[in-house]
């Protein structure tokens, strides 16, 4: 995945499975989401992670949600997608609004988080 990656342009998004990975299952140990990491810094890559799969690699929901801490930690910009509809049944109707007619459903949600700027 190293090579591939590094050929890849400056400036890429790439998309990471931040958990139980589709469709192999296979997730990079945590030392190896840390050379993911400098590797993301150093050609300035837009990571999107895709968390639909957190609880399913462990069994635990906080421990599947090492990858994008460790993102937040290194201060890299990130996207993160994360559903709820497999792991805790959340699918429609999730959002009601309050005319009949209309009815707002979200089973995914993208959040985009941004580094602070420190103070001088």
């Amino acid at each position: 995945m190293m090579e591939s990656l590094s050929k890849a342009p400056p400036g890429s998004i790439i998309l990471f499975h931040g958990c139980a990975h589709n469709p192999t299952g296979i997730d990079p140990s945590k030392e190896q989401w840390k050379e993911l990491i400098d590797l993301c810094k150093a050609k300035s890559f837009v990571p999107f992670i895709d968390l639909a799969y957190q609880g399913f690699a462990s069994g635990d929901l906080d421990n599947d949600a090492f990858v994008p801490r460790a993102f937040a930690q290194s201060g890299l910009e990130f996207l993160v997608a994360e559903s709820f509809s497999k792991n805790v049944g959340l699918y429609l109707s999730l959002i009601h609004i309050s005319e009949p007619t209309r009815l707002l459903s979200i089973s995914y949600a993208v959040f985009c988080l941004k580094k602070k700027k420190k103070k001088k």
